[in-house]
């Protein structure tokens, strides 16, 4: 899939350029990284938009194309209108080919649990978790097998499967999925 999204620079900065820019259909932005410095552009609202449907993951990659130079962003933000939901401003983060980047990355409980039969139902206690990788790696979710869990038992966080060059990133190990109900008696 091309993620690429064709932008033009912006030279002036402020509340009165970003309204010109709304005024003219467009939404200003702003791509920034270690590596980049800081520069104001404005987009095609319904480019960016299309994309954001097409891939339906928040950790896409885009490449923000400003004339004939293409940077690999991830999009850091993006302000709405609080009634209408129409874009306001979206922050793209340049980033770096030699750092690891940290991303939150959605967990997928995958098949049917043992405890399931019982009356056991699964509970995602975290949704997502905080994964440290190069910008190629990012993976779309972690899937997670939940089909050995009875009731009462736990997956943590660090018995989720990862793929090469991903590493979790925590503080202590945590419960991300439990598998609840009545213990048979």
């Amino acid at each position: 899939m091309d993620t690429t999204l064709e932008v033009t620079a912006r030279a002036s900065t402020g509340k009165g350029a970003a309204r010109k820019a709304r005024a003219a259909g467009m939404v200003p932005g702003i791509m920034y990284g270690p590596a980049k410095e800081a520069q104001a552009l404005t987009v095609d609202p319904g480019k960016l938009l299309d994309l954001f449907k097409a891939t339906q993951d928040r950790n896409t990659v885009v490449h923000v194309k400003v004339g004939d130079e293409s940077t690999p962003c991830l999009v850091r933000e993006v302000q709405r209108h609080p009634l209408t939901r129409q874009l306001l401003h979206v922050d793209f983060y340049a980033v770096p080919d030699e750092r690891e980047i940290e991303v939150m990355v959605p967990l997928n409980p995958v098949g049917k649990a043992a405890g399931a039969a019982l009356g056991g139902r699964v509970r995602l206690i975290r949704r997502e978790v905080k994964a440290q990788c190069k910008w190629d790696k990012i993976p779309s979710a972690f899937d997670v097998d939940i089909t050995p869990l009875n009731i009462g038992d736990m997956i943590k966080a660090s018995e989720i499967p990862m793929p090469d060059g991903v590493s979790l990133v925590f503080d202590h190990d945590y419960n991300v999925i439990s598998l609840y109900g009545k213990k048979a008696k």
